[in-house]
């Protein structure tokens, strides 16, 4: 109720005609006002029936009812929320910007409603607190849930662009959840990896760890409806009978760590489904610790803790007392005996590359002990020498004397001819065309044959395989076969060009009127004798 300006309360009073009419009902069609501002009046406890107060919206009337109302028409009356939303418990606002809410969950609240109305949830009673704070149309879009009696950090979207990314991150398991978990027995090892598959059960809605199943064409295939669950943790300190982990998932299920370390043999401390109850704590000991993804919206990295829930340090204070008065009771003084966790060194060298992305350690003091200051130390006192092209010191030569291998300048698929050991000192003499040395000549004694050419700068031609040393036929003009004829028995047609159109022909150097010699090296073919 809002107040106004004061003024003379406005009284109205009747008697119902109608049998069974709900109250609100009755205001409604009497005063001609609205639903809602019905139940405003009922709620602010401006109405009475038979002198007698009541709340309840729906109080069912009898003929004859007296029907009193007493109202301030200068005043609002708004309808007060559910009493299971007013009683839905406390919850805290770790952080919030424009698009995501980060709430803590208390143990024992119901992340989202169910089907059996009136239970309090945590989903309601923040929707709830903002409309109290003037949010008219406010939206919340819920992302993941944790079980009911799990506490920690919970995330929710504000707007639908950061509900679109989450879902994003959630499936693709791009993002950072970190659970603290007590259970009950001594784990063997320090760290380990819990990978299956976790199937529902269709009435009891209770998860188990699924078994292949033998398919029907043979070999083992799983259950249908049965999702893969990974589960990473780490030992983070031993009790007696106890073991505190820190649990880090690839895969969000329901009920994940809870069935996993159930089916490996060590239950959740307080796990009433699937371990045993305890004395220590009435829930199960599991909390949400840290949740960190890239801000779906602004790219930007946000990662977000809750603190260890009272009921949970209870119960580890309990522990601690015990491994206290063991040791009080045996004797043992200082740290002999208390667990200390190891970090691995897949550990470190994560921590030590993300501390380097980061920049983390350039604001740290540089040591000046250990031999790596020593080193650096000298290096810094020690002159350097500033080497010019001229000055710069020759190359030492190999060990064996011999020259350096150089790559062959040729054809990149001939060889390189091996040098000699007293090849590097011996000096090269410069050749000039004048003074380039004469051929060797051929094994027979006889000089190798020179072919004529027309044009002295023409290379010669290699000689034939099948040719060997035989002497080669000069021919004249006068002994020039002449052309065969073609096959029809017609001579070939020559072509008629004109003074202008014929080009000159090359003269010979035997003299103006004789024709060139004809192509060394080239065997004549006999002429073909003419058909009658």
């Amino acid at each position: 109720m809002t107040g106004g300006g004061a003024m003379a309360r406005i009284e109205r009073e009747w008697a119902t005609e109608r049998e069974g009419a709900a109250l609100a009902s009755e205001l409604h069609r009497v005063m001609v006002i609205s639903h809602r501002q019905a139940k405003g009046f009922i709620d602010c406890h401006c109405v009475t029936v038979n002198g007698e107060d009541t709340t309840k919206h729906g109080h069912r009337l009898k003929a004859g009812d007296t029907v009193k109302v007493s109202f301030d028409p200068e005043q609002t009356y708004d309808v007060l929320p559910a009493a299971h939303k007013l009683q839905a418990g406390p919850f805290e606002t770790l952080w919030e910007d424009t698009h995501l809410l980060f709430v803590f969950k208390p143990a024992g609240l119901l992340t989202v409603p169910t089907e059996q109305a009136g239970e309090p949830n945590l989903a309601e009673a923040i929707t709830e607190s903002y409309r109290r704070r003037g949010f008219k149309r406010f939206q919340l879009y819920i992302v993941h849930r944790l079980d009911r009696f799990t506490s920690g950090v919970l995330v929710f979207a504000k707007t639908p662009e950061a509900l679109h990314g989450l879902k994003k991150h959630f499936e693709l398991h791009r993002l950072q959840r970190v659970y603290r978990a007590v259970l009950v027995g001594e784990l063997p090892e320090n760290s380990g990896t819990l990978a299956g598959h976790l199937i529902e059960h269709v009435k009891s809605l209770k998860m188990s760890v699924a078994t292949p199943r033998k398919g029907p064409g043979g070999g083992k295939h799983m259950p249908p409806g049965a999702k893969e669950a990974v589960t990473h943790y780490r030992v983070v300190e031993r009790l007696p009978g106890h073991t505190v982990v820190e649990v880090k998932l690839e895969t969000g299920r329901r009920n994940q760590i809870r069935v996993q370390f159930a089916d490996r043999g060590f239950p959740l401390l307080g796990d009433q489904v699937y371990g045993t109850e305890s004395p220590l704590l009435d829930r199960q000991a599991l909390h949400a610790e840290l949740l960190g993804f890239k801000h779906p919206v602004t790219d930007d990295q946000v990662t977000v803790t809750a603190p260890m829930p009272a009921d949970m340090e209870a119960a580890l204070k309990a522990l601690r007392n015990q491994v206290r008065l063991q040791r009080a009771a045996t004797g043992v003084t200082g740290e002999a005996g208390l667990f200390k966790p190891v970090e691995s060194r897949d550990h470190k060298l994560k921590r030590v590359a993300r501390a380097k992305r980061f920049g983390e350690g350039e604001d740290r003091p540089k040591r000046t002990d250990g031999p790596a200051h020593a080193r650096r130390v000298g290096k810094e006192d020690r002159p350097q020498r500033a080497f010019g092209s001229a000055e710069r010191p020759a190359r030492p030569r190999r060990d064996d004397g011999g020259a350096r291998p150089r790559p062959a300048s040729g054809a990149p698929d001939r060889p390189t001819r091996p040098r000699s050991d007293e090849a590097g000192d011996r000096p090269r003499r410069p050749f000039t065309p004048g003074d380039r040395p004469t051929r060797p000549r051929r094994e027979e004694g006889e000089a190798r044959p020179h072919r004529a050419t027309g044009s002295t700068d023409r290379p010669a031609r290699s000689p034939r395989k099948d040719e060997g040393d035989r002497p080669r036929r000069p021919f004249t003009p006068g002994d020039r076969p002449a052309r065969p004829r073609s096959e029809e028995g017609e001579a070939r047609p020559h072509r008629t060009t004109g003074p202008a159109d014929r080009p000159a022909r090359p003269r010979s150097s035997a003299g103006p009127g004789a024709r060139p010699a004809g192509k060394p090296g080239l065997r004549p073919s006999k002429p073909k004798p003419r058909k009658p």
